[in-house]
Order: C-alpha cells, then sequence, then structure tokens
C-alpha cells in the first residue's frame, strides 16, 4: 500500500466521517471511500463501520490508527519545525570573532538580529584567527570574523571590512605625537602588544622586519581591554586597530603617534567553511552581517 492510502484512513479515522475527510484532502468522498475499501482489501479485515452519520472504527481500525498515528504526527511536527525555522521562529547560530571584532563589529549586529528575531539563539565564541578556522572545520562554529587572508580553497570569504593600524600612547609618552615618527624611532621605546600568535603581532612582526627592526614587546596581552589600560598607565606604545581604540582616541585617553610610512589597510573578513550548508537563522543571519560590512564600504 503507498502511503498516501494510510494517510487517507489517518485522516478518516481522525474525523469518523468519510466527506469532511475529502473536504480536507482536497479529493471527491468517492476517491476516499475507494481507498478505504482497497486497504482494507488489503489488510483483510473491516476497518470502518458506515453509520447514518458517518463512520466509527472496528477494533481492527483502533488498533490500526493507533499504531500508525505517531509516524503522521511525527511528520506534522517535522513540518511544522521547518516552517519556523524558515520564519525564524526558532533555530540557532554559532558564531566566532576575536574579542575586538565581537565587541565592535559583531555584537551591534547580534542586538538587531535578537530584537527582530528574539527566538533564534545565538552562540558566541570568541578565539585567535587559527583557533576560529580550525573551529569553523570541526562544525563547532558557521561563520567567523578572521583577519585575512586564509586559504580560500578551504573557505568562503563572504564579505570584508577595512581596518587600520596605529601606535598610540598614554599621557606618559605623549610628546611622541608632536611630530611624525619613524618606525626606527618607536623601536627605541617599549612596545605594548597582543601576543605571538595573535595576527595583528604577526603583522606587526612583519612591519618592522620590512624596515630590517625587530620588535621585542616589553608588555605581551590577549585583551585589548588590558592593551589600553597598559597604554594609559605609561608602560610604552600599543599597536591597534585603530577603528577598535576610536572612543579612547575621541576621549583623548590615549593618542595616536604620527608617522612617516603610510600603514597598509588590513581586512577582516566573514568567513564560512566551502560546500558546509547553513541553517536559516545563520543565512539570514550571514546577510545581515554582510550588508552590514557593505553599508561601511
Amino acid at each position: 500500500m503507498k502511503m498516501d492510502t494510510y494517510y487517507i484512513f489517518y485522516l478518516t479515522a481522525l474525523e469518523l466521517n468519510f466527506s469532511r475527510a475529502a473536504k480536507r484532502l482536497f479529493i471527491t468522498q468517492p476517491s476516499v471511500s475507494q481507498s478505504i475499501a482497497q486497504l482494507e482489501n488489503h489488510l483483510q479485515t473491516q476497518l470502518f463501520q458506515r453509520l447514518s452519520k458517518g463512520v466509527s472504527l472496528t477494533t481492527e481500525g483502533k488498533q490500526l490508527f493507533e499504531q500508525i498515528k505517531p509516524a503522521f504526527e511525527t511528520i506534522q511536527l517535522a513540518e511544522k519545525t521547518m516552517s519556523e525555522r524558515a520564519q525564524l521562529k526558532q533555530g540557532s547560530i554559532a558564531i566566532g570573532a576575536s574579542d575586538s571584532a565581537c565587541k565592535h563589529l559583531l555584537l551591534p549586529i547580534v542586538q538587531s538580529f535578537q530584537n527582530k528575531y528574539p527566538d533564534v539563539h545565538l552562540k558566541l565564541q570568541n578565539g585567535s584567527t587559527p583557533e576560529l578556522l580550525a573551529k569553523l572545520q570541526h562544525g563547532l562554529i558557521e561563520i567567523a570574523l578572521v583577519h585575512l587572508p586564509i586559504d580560500e580553497q578551504r573557505y568562503s570569504v563572504e564579505g570584508t571590512y577595512s581596518i587600520h593600524s596605529a601606535f598610540v600612547v598614554g599621557e606618559r609618552y605623549k610628546h611622541l605625537t608632536e611630530k611624525a615618527k619613524t618606525l626606527s624611532q618607536l623601536a627605541q621605546y617599549p612596545i605594548v602588544t597582543f601576543s605571538q600568535q595573535s595576527q595583528s603581532r604577526m603583522y606587526l612582526n612583519e612591519l618592522f622586519a620590512s624596515h630590517h627592526l625587530t620588535v621585542s614587546p616589553e608588555v605581551e596581552v590577549s585583551a585589548i581591554d588590558v592593551l589600553l589600560a597598559c597604554t594609559k598607565i605609561g608602560m610604552g606604545i600599543a599597536f591597534v586597530t585603530k577603528e577598535f581604540v576610536q572612543e579612547p582616541l575621541n576621549q583623548q585617553d590615549i593618542y595616536e603617534i604620527p608617522l612617516t610610512t603610510q600603514l597598509k589597510k588590513r581586512h577582516i573578513g566573514i568567513v564560512t567553511t566551502k560546500h558546509a550548508p547553513l541553517s536559516y537563522a545563520s543565512q539570514s543571519f550571514l546577510s545581515t552581517l554582510t550588508n552590514s560590512f557593505n553599508n561601511y564600504k
């Protein structure tokens, strides 16, 4: 027997009326009667007793109904779940970013997305670019904000955000901001930066190496808040992403040192794993995040 025949029996058992079952199925009453007769012949048993105002289930009909009922209820629940996910009435999104990117780029989008879709659960994880790419590869997150470039044979870059590097100081070294400095001059002062594993630190090493200089930081930290705190109390010159320290710059808690060398722009990318399908919720969030980056451009 085809599944359709059992579904016709299931709805008829619910309605206990061939006409009402036919209406729900968008078929004719004779079609319902014919299908029930075929099923009764196939099972070699009577499933319904015909009454003047409908039908009732026989003992065998009740037994069959109870056994197939969970299957159709499961299908209906699955359809309801898929519909709710498509309408973003449920679902979850796993996203990764560094502390700074999370605070300045991700959280504003998260807030507006949650206001629009309060029933979607967002999971945030932080880490360095290599850590986040590993989490993407192992399916622990679906979307990541990482520093570019990356291996684009394994990952898809859905959008980019341009960032600018800067050297900043607190009051103790404010005199360094009076005139443009060379990298050689900055190398004579204590440097405050992120740890060796960070993309920012790697870029700093490459920058100094390109001018035949080496970096020997006196302070290495893993969080932007700690880096800024060390800078404010005069522990040295901090290498930062300007977009992520704009507020303390505006408030003159820290000061940017002008350089004789123009630093090239860097980029943060919205990255997904190639060929990995995204949930409805993740697709919607990715679109929102990408549009936000594009508007920034």
